[in-house]
């Protein structure tokens, strides 16, 4: 059986139960902020990635960053035999990263 069918079936006796709230479901769901809320912020979200990116590349930050990079790596000559498994671990976490956004992102969703 699966953790899933697992699950549902223990969850299964709660779910037909009614437990009385007096009205505290009702006035909780009435606080909860709305959709079109939801949606502005992640649309307010996005705009700022963008304009972010935008101002990075008009700035010309990648010379930034690879200068701050060739500085690290000539003061740290140990870390250069590194930087593989630090570029890896860099990309790693950003996947990780936002894999977490994406589930939190689809659990809020339901």
């Amino acid at each position: 059986m699966t953790d899933d069918k697992l699950i549902e079936q223990f969850f299964e006796n709660a779910r037909q139960t009614d437990i009385p709230d007096n009205g505290f479901t009702e006035r909780v769901m009435l606080q909860l902020p709305e959709r079109d809320s939801q949606v502005l912020s992640r649309l307010w979200t996005v705009f700022c990635l963008v304009v972010a990116t935008v101002v990075f590349f008009l700035m010309h930050g990648w010379e930034i960053v690879s200068y701050g990079l060739v500085m690290l790596l000539n003061n740290f000559p140990a870390l250069q035999s590194y930087l593989i498994t630090l570029l890896v671990s860099f990309v790693v976490v950003i996947v990780l990263v936002i894999a977490e956004m994406l589930s939190r992102e689809r659990a809020h969703s339901f």
